[in-house]
């Protein structure tokens, strides 16, 4: 597949690399909002630099483009990106809020485009062996789950620090505490109750949220721009507990653990031991196998996946301006 990269920043240059390596992927072009940031990272694929993104979504050089853009800019890329019938990956969250969602998933129905959400830890196999694990009952009905994502953003002129880019500590690292819990266990949130500290340029800084889930399941999930480094899941069922250590951004080149304990007492300690694995690299097979599926025969399932994680975040949102327990599908007031 040949990939074009909207974005010439870390992350991007991260995830291209990555791409880049996985069997039958390469990266033909790269779009920078400066040619010579565009330039600098088209260099290390050999790929044609672009300051014009319409010039190169119109230029036929890739099948799919990546969005590594600010937040606030990921759905009017999507949108340009289908409408030029160009296959889209976009980085974590997909859109600002569900209805800008909701739009990118009609738009891709109508094109018969695929467009996924840059959720790449479900593809590594540590998610895939903690998934079966549960699936298999190791641990019983699950009863909570508890995820945590933070890191120490100090600068006021980053992205992530600004209101009307799409930032927030919700934005940058909810989505994925959020996913991860509807991920794990296959159920539905209902309502949120959340709170934060505000920071940055009006945004929140840190922010956590308390979420009742189907099947008499509740969640917590707590994320920070404030403080130290910090990753973390622990999933808790009537017959026992898995905990991960580092769930999402995992060492692509180190054996990682998942730590199960079976029973209700003092349950032994059972540390199953997974091989290293790039999952950006995972993450580009699956959507190259997602766009090798005739139009006629794909599910909307990914998309309707990530509507309903927009969903939450969007009702954490508004929880903690409404200072309420919000209830999932409900409208804004405003």
């Amino acid at each position: 597949m040949r990939w074009g990269i909207i974005g010439a920043g870390r992350i991007a240059k991260k995830v291209g690399a990555a791409m880049h390596t996985a069997p039958g992927h390469r990266i033909t072009a790269v779009y920078g909002r400066r040619i010579d940031a565009a330039q600098v990272l088209a260099q290390d694929f050999s790929a044609q630099a672009f300051d014009d993104i319409g010039a190169l979504l119109a230029s036929q050089r890739c099948d799919a483009v990546y969005v590594a853009l600010p937040n606030h800019l990921h759905a009017p890329i999507a949108l340009q990106a289908i409408a030029a019938g160009v296959h889209v990956l976009v980085e974590k969250p997909l859109a600002c809020t569900a209805a800008e969602v909701a739009q990118i998933q009609s738009a891709a129905l109508s094109a018969g485009v695929v467009v996924r959400e840059g959720m790449m830890y479900q593809y590594h196999p540590q998610t895939i062996k903690t998934r079966e694990l549960l699936a298999s009952g190791a641990i019983g009905a699950i009863t909570q789950i508890h995820v945590g994502f933070g890191y120490r953003q100090d600068n006021p002129a980053d992205i992530r620090m600004t209101e009307r880019v799409g930032g927030g500590a919700i934005a940058d690292l909810g989505c994925y505490a959020v996913h991860y819990a509807r991920l794990m266990t296959s159920s539905a949130v209902t309502q949120v109750t959340g709170m934060a500290l505000w920071g940055g340029n009006q945004v929140d800084v840190r922010a956590s949220a308390v979420c009742m889930l189907e099947n008499d399941i509740d969640a917590t999930c707590s994320v920070s721009f404030v403080g130290g480094f910090f990753q973390n899941a622990r999933i808790i069922g009537y017959d026992g507990v898995i905990e991960i250590e580092r769930p999402f951004t995992i060492f692509p080149d180190r054996v990682s653990t998942i730590r199960l304990w079976r029973g209700a007492h003092f349950a032994q300690l059972d540390e199953i031991a997974v091989a290293p694995c790039n999952h950006f690299v995972e993450q580009a097979v699956a959507f190259a196998h997602a766009v090798a599926v005739p139009a006629a025969e794909r599910s909307p399932t990914s998309l309707l996946d990530s509507y309903a994680n927009a969903q939450v975040t969007d009702a954490w949102r508004r929880s903690l301006t409404s200072g309420l327990r919000e209830h999932i599908g409900q409208e804004e007031s405003q």
